[in-house]
């Protein structure tokens, strides 16, 4: 096999919006699959590479695909790297990212075991309602918003997080009921497309249902998306995707870098699997 684009068993033949890598890889002569990331079956010392794609149940055995991601990065090529997915499995990474200017939503981190007066901390901070999440998680599991009149019991939530990891604490954004976020797309360093992807809350407006590319006009912030991204790795990365979304005082704030299994929206941009299959055979 050429390439394995790696997958969980719950989506054995990928999502449908990374799917179109495969058929792309293939338009360009090469023996692409899906594979699932821990099938013991597969002899991996005899794929030229693997593509992390759809292991969507990283988070919830991070040590586990960690070490399966050294073992094969140590006989096959692996995107990608086993140390990338080490830093971005764990959210931080984003005090990293913070440390070098790059503006995060503000965030007081708990570590393991500890707590936080969540009442006094959002009352010092000007904070109207708090996001609670640990800081190994994806897809909105364990994430709690805490509006002012439920504090009481934020303080308890967050010990219980606590328990299992460190566990972030950040102002909740209210474009997340307005327009959501927006996902800038990148392949060897180079932008690739944009995606607005919409509210998920019963209280977004409609028109939102489904996300959908999108040309940045906003300068700036699509530099901000190019600095985070080379920040993160740049062009050694064969794949990354840098979330963005409004603050409550109308700023842009970096959400996510995400470069381990994140959906790249291929089917929202015409060229976008074409693109990215071209990435991948550039690094063999």
């Amino acid at each position: 096999m050429d390439i394995a684009v790696i997958t969980y068993a719950g989506l054995p033949q990928l999502n449908p919006l990374d799917a179109p890598l495969v058929p792309a890889l293939r338009a360009l002569g090469l023996d692409a699959r899906p594979v699932i990331w821990d099938d013991p079956s597969v002899d991996w010392g005899r794929v030229r590479a693997a593509v992390v794609r759809n292991a969507w149940d990283s988070h919830l055995r991070r040590e586990e695909f960690i070490a399966w991601a050294d073992r094969v990065g140590g006989v096959t090529r692996l995107f990608n790297p086993a140390d990338v997915l080490r830093w971005n499995t764990h959210k931080g990474y984003l005090k990293t990212l913070e440390a070098r200017g790059l503006p995060l939503t503000p965030t007081v981190w708990v570590p393991p075991g500890g707590t936080l007066d969540v009442a006094a901390t959002a009352r010092e901070r000007g904070w109207d309602a708090v996001v609670l999440k640990p800081a190994v998680a994806a897809g909105g599991l364990k994430v709690f918003i805490v509006r002012r009149e439920q504090w009481d019991d934020a303080s308890a939530q967050v010990a219980q997080l606590a328990k299992e990891g460190d566990v972030m604490v950040q102002p909740y954004l209210r474009a997340f009921e307005t327009e959501g976020e927006r996902s800038y797309i990148f392949f060897n360093g180079v932008f690739s497309h944009a995606v607005r992807r919409p509210p998920t809350l019963t209280t977004a407006p409609r028109g939102f249902a489904e996300p959908h590319g999108f040309t940045p006009e906003d300068a700036a912030e699509a530099r901000m998306a190019h600095e985070v991204m080379e920040a993160s790795g740049g062009a050694r990365l064969l794949y990354a995707r840098v979330d963005v979304a409004t603050d409550n005082e109308g700023r842009t704030r970096l959400q996510e870098v995400e470069v381990t299994e994140p959906c790249l929206f291929l089917p929202m941009d015409a060229g976008a699997a074409e693109r990215m299959a071209k990435a991948v055979v550039a690094r063999l």
